[in-house]
């Protein structure tokens, strides 16, 4: 205070400390996003406005009234997410093949889950465990026509991964 007195400053006031305080604490919200991003959600930010992709965020629960109730393997993984985006490219197969090798490369910490062959059908699911459920994954579809990754939370059991190539099917 006896600083202020001999320069002749006025001190700061609650108002101007209240704003550094806010402006301080936005600042390291911002960089707790961007350290919080991983890079599936940038390859996914990357390629969705592609030529010929469709990209949608859909809420999964929404998504589970759309599927067919032959499928109701694909139904209960919906209802046991939170969120879930997807990229759906249909064209050339070198095309879908760099794709499908991209999204792979783009894993980051998250560990092969499943893997499964079925004629021209190649399903990738890669995740993040805690406490015995996935709570974050990815899924990269391949065939000769078609590339498709789904990304998505929840919290899936052992029994949930196992029907994903199911929901891939029906999506």
């Amino acid at each position: 205070m006896v600083r202020y007195i001999l320069t002749k400053r006025k001190p700061p006031t609650m108002k101007t400390i209240t704003i550094k305080h806010l402006l301080t604490t936005l600042f390291a919200f911002i960089l707790c996003l961007q350290l919080n991003a991983h890079p599936i959600l940038d390859y996914y930010k990357a390629h969705k406005n592609d030529h010929k992709m469709e990209a949608k965020i859909v809420p999964p629960k929404a998504a589970a009234q759309l599927v067919d109730e032959d499928y109701p393997e694909a139904i209960e993984v919906l209802k046991s997410m939170t969120s879930l985006r997807y990229l759906n490219f249909y064209g050339d197969q070198n095309k879908i093949k760099r794709y499908a090798e991209q999204a792979i490369s783009s894993k980051g910490d998250y560990q092969l889950l499943l893997e499964k062959v079925e004629g021209t059908r190649n399903i990738s699911v890669y995740g993040v465990k805690e406490n015995g459920l996935v709570r974050r994954l990815f899924v990269v579809v391949q065939t000769k026509t078609q590339f498709i990754l789904m990304i998505g939370r929840g919290k899936l059991t052992q029994k949930h991964l196992d029907w994903l190539p199911a929901l891939s099917e029906e999506i």
